[in-house]
């Protein structure tokens, strides 16, 4: 359960329900893992708060009003194609469920759901996101490895560990890895705004460079950072 905890500390999470009582139910479970919880209960709302917050992870149910479920999904993972989605829903329609597979859902949660089916949850959007080892270890190149419950960083018998700055850019990057981050997108995630805080972010991924004995954090000329690993 620690290791939940630890890897969910620092990330948001949006909250799909148009149903109140269901809705805060969820976001109450949710919030003693996450960050923050941000709560919408329709699809316009959802994609209005998507676009604005950036959540890590999306919890939704996808029998929403205003905008159709499914259409939702697809205008967000057109974006952000590695963003875990759990589709939280009693229907059981199988013609809608293969066309949520289609778009590379994370994993169905049917209500009503147990603690163990929730915490379970939990544990597949944690690996669907790190990709981590038995040992919660992310295997970055060849004899490189990160250990996000600790924030450490194994090269041979070299340790280094991250700062909480550190941790949050290399993670996001790490999260995103292979697809070129923007230093707005960075400056709303770290900061909430883009007020020009790209000289702070070029220091901390200074930093970052000295702990990661590779070149696993490139620059994107103009226009920011990209993280390439395994």
């Amino acid at each position: 359960m620690q290791e939940i905890l630890n890897l969910f500390s620092n990330l948001t999470v949006l909250n799909v329900e148009d149903e109140e009582g269901v809705r805060k139910s969820l976001s109450a479970n949710l919030s003693f893992f996450f960050k923050e919880v941000y709560e919408a209960k329709d699809g316009e709302e959802a994609l209005n708060l998507f676009f604005e917050k950036n959540p890590d992870v999306i919890f939704m149910d996808i029998c929403i009003p205003k905008f159709d479920g499914l259409e939702v999904l697809k205008k967000i993972k057109d974006l952000h194609k590695k963003i875990p989605i759990v589709i939280v829903s009693a229907y059981s329609e199988q013609e809608y469920f293969l066309k949520a597979i289609e778009l590379h859902i994370c994993k169905f949660l049917i209500k009503p759901f147990s603690r163990d089916e929730f915490i379970n949850t939990l544990k597949h959007i944690a690996q669907w996101m790190y990709e981590y080892t038995d040992n919660y270890r992310i295997k970055l190149q060849e004899d490189v490895f990160y250990e996000p419950n600790t924030s450490k960083i194994f090269h041979h018998q070299n340790v280094f560990t991250l700062t909480k700055k550190e941790k949050q850019v290399f993670e996001y990057l790490l999260r995103n890895k292979n697809r070129a981050i923007s230093f707005d997108e960075l400056e709303i995630k770290l900061y909430n705004d883009v007020n020009d805080h790209k000289e702070a972010l070029k220091a901390i991924v200074k930093q970052l460079r000295k702990k990661i004995p590779c070149k696993i954090i490139e620059n994107v000329f103009g226009f920011g950072y990209q993280c390439v690993c395994l």
